[in-house]
């Protein structure tokens, strides 16, 4: 039999295990454009001395070979609702906002909350938690009362509930502080509730609550629920014992 025919029947018998074997994807399994590869599962080597293809990796959906490795790109950290985490916030200007709300993270928080030589009354609150704004109208007589030797402060918990932008929900939250009279700063903290809750060592994963912080930072009072009137005589006189005025 002449070369040239015996080439050929070789190449067509290996042709027909290839397809019996079904080695390759069959069409439609890839966009026509893309060039057919050897999918995931090891190629015989059925011509001895053929350079063959390198195998795909597993796990490759396409079925194309890997391309030349390139840099690798910086991974993106992803949130639990799937979406990129965003970039951590940079604790900027005073400790405390002296009204207002500002968006602020961990680092952020424990920073505000460190007391400045004064006691510090922390009101852990909600715009949209109605027994939180009952009260602030005690809690800003309260404020007035120690003005002098305490300093008052706010953390809102508003986007546990309302999910978004943060600094536009400190923005919301600062405004709406302000039409009710509220004379002291807030923070808006924008991490997972179970931070927050570990990071204060809080007893309470409810609000309204409310710490007296002595300058050590030790909490000498707090009360959790709904600051009434009969609390804001004791929560005065716990911010004084606090200063050494008592």
């Amino acid at each position: 039999m002449p070369l040239p025919r015996l080439v050929r029947n070789v190449a067509l018998r290996v042709a027909h295990v290839v397809a019996r074997d079904d080695l390759f994807e069959k069409p439609g399994e890839r966009p026509p454009s893309a060039p057919l590869e050897p999918t995931a599962r090891t190629q015989p080597n059925v011509l001895a001395g053929a350079t063959l293809r390198a195998p795909v990796v597993a796990g490759d959906a396409a079925g194309v070979a890997p391309a030349p490795e390139a840099p690798e790109a910086p991974a993106v950290s992803r949130s639990k609702k799937g979406g990129a985490k965003k970039k951590a916030r940079v604790s900027e200007g005073p400790a405390r906002p002296v009204t207002g709300c500002v968006a602020v993270d961990l680092d952020g928080l424990k920073r505000a909350l460190t007391p400045s030589g004064k006691p510090i009354v922390v009101n852990h609150w909600a715009s949209w938690c109605d027994p939180c704004v009952d009260e602030l109208p005690r809690l800003v007589r309260a404020a007035a009362g120690v003005a002098d030797i305490g300093e008052f402060l706010g953390v809102s918990w508003d986007l546990f509930d309302h999910p978004g932008d943060a600094d536009e929900r400190a923005r919301k939250v600062g405004a709406f502080a302000d039409s009710v009279g509220v004379g002291y700063g807030s923070v808006l903290f924008d991490g997972e509730p179970s931070q927050l809750f570990k990071a204060l060592k809080l007893d309470s994963e409810l609000i309204p609550q409310t710490q007296v912080i002595a300058p050590d930072g030790t909490v000498v009072w707090k009360k959790n629920g709904v600051i009434d009137h009969d609390d804001v005589f004791p929560l005065i006189k716990a911010v004084k014992a606090a200063a050494g005025k008592a």
